[in-house]
């Protein structure tokens, strides 16, 4: 009885041991595990405190832990890959719109010249040519800055060249209906309503 009771005790102080030892995390470092991402406060024996970036406090059982996928994003390097996407016309040549990304990559504050970034098409769109943008920055507890940077770069990169961002476009096809005379109506009712038993007595 003893032993069931501390059955969730007992697995997560096991499962802190071997964070202990494996160590696939340290305190400061950003990781996701599971659904929950933040940067590493403290680790116990019994449980790991993950930091948001909303400034939450989140408790993770080492158990939890033990059984889930971690991404460490403060190791083996630094410096981590960021990717924002942009659709842009048929009309412009890939190459040029490439010239025009890494333009704007470069131009971004936070954006690494080393690692380079680079462009990839990764999708023909319903209104655009889809382009993934990646690149490289070294602080990921400000990765929604880094990509705010690149994205607004990019924005006015296109408009200086005229390339446009299209939006997402929906085509209508209109079709008249021809109004229904009324005895018309009237047959049309009448033909649905008579194999009902219920309305077989009525006439028109």
């Amino acid at each position: 009885v003893i032993g069931f009771a501390l059955q969730d005790t007992l697995g997560n102080m096991f499962a802190g041991l071997a964070i202990q030892v494996e160590k696939p995390f340290r305190v400061g470092h950003w990781v996701s595990v599971g659904s929950h991402e933040g940067q590493v406060s403290e680790v116990t024996w019994r449980a790991t405190k993950l930091r948001t970036k909303q400034g939450n406090l989140v408790v993770l059982p080492n158990a939890f832990i033990s059984k889930e996928a971690i991404v460490n994003y403060s190791e083996p390097a630094v410096p981590t890959r960021l990717e924002v996407e942009v659709g842009v016309s048929y009309d412009v040549p890939p190459n040029q719109v490439k010239e025009a990304l890494l333009e704007a990559a470069g131009n971004a504050p936070m954006a690494l010249a080393d690692p380079a970034p680079d462009a990839l098409v990764v999708d023909f769109g319903s209104s655009s040519v889809v382009y993934r943008v990646r690149f490289w920055m070294n602080d990921f507890a400000r990765d929604s800055v880094a990509r705010d940077q690149v994205r607004s770069a990019i924005y006015y990169s296109l408009k200086r060249r005229g390339f446009e961002i299209p939006f997402p476009i929906q085509i209508e096809i209109p079709r008249p209906e021809e109004p229904e005379r009324a005895s018309e109506r009237i047959d049309r009712v009448s033909r649905i309503l008579a194999p009902v038993a219920l309305f077989a007595p009525l006439t028109g």
